[in-house]
């Protein structure tokens, strides 16, 4: 036994190491949880296919809301004093999606090399864009 782990046998700990820890990197891997949203996918190449057109879907989905968004404030400013609010929403986006591809491409660096890495980036821009579509929808649904 030891002193940060009373009461438990060391060989009791080391296996329950050797179950979670293995566990618990799966469960972060994107490539796990890309296999969430992809489940009939048995190989990288319909994984990529898969998440491919869940992101068109998130895409068209991220265009809805903002066009509704653009056309409600639409000219909506103050009187004779740009920018008005669909140029504000308008330069937010691009600035968004700027960070967006930003933020992906550091966050699979590791990745380039390995012959996962088109699901992986993929699987980044999905998220990223699904939450951004949950965000101007929210701005849809408000008053």
């Amino acid at each position: 036994m030891d002193g940060l782990h009373p009461g438990i046998e060391p060989k009791t700990i080391h296996r329950l190491r050797s179950l979670l820890v293995p566990a618990l990197l799966f469960a972060l891997c994107p490539t796990a949880q890309a296999s969430n949203i992809c489940p009939a996918a048995t190989d990288e190449g319909e994984m990529y296919d898969c998440l491919q057109q869940k992101l068109k879907a998130s895409d068209r989905a991220l265009n809805t809301a903002y066009k509704t968004l653009i056309a409600r404030y639409k000219d909506n400013g103050i009187s004779g004093k740009p920018p008005t609010q669909d140029q504000m929403l308008k330069k937010a986006q691009l600035a968004w999606i700027a960070l967006r591809d930003a933020s992906c491409d550091f966050e699979t660096y590791e990745s380039r090399e390995g012959s996962g890495f088109g699901s992986i980036h993929t699987f980044c821009l999905l998220e990223q864009t699904q939450q951004r579509v949950e965000y101007l929808n929210g701005l849809v649904g408000a008053p």
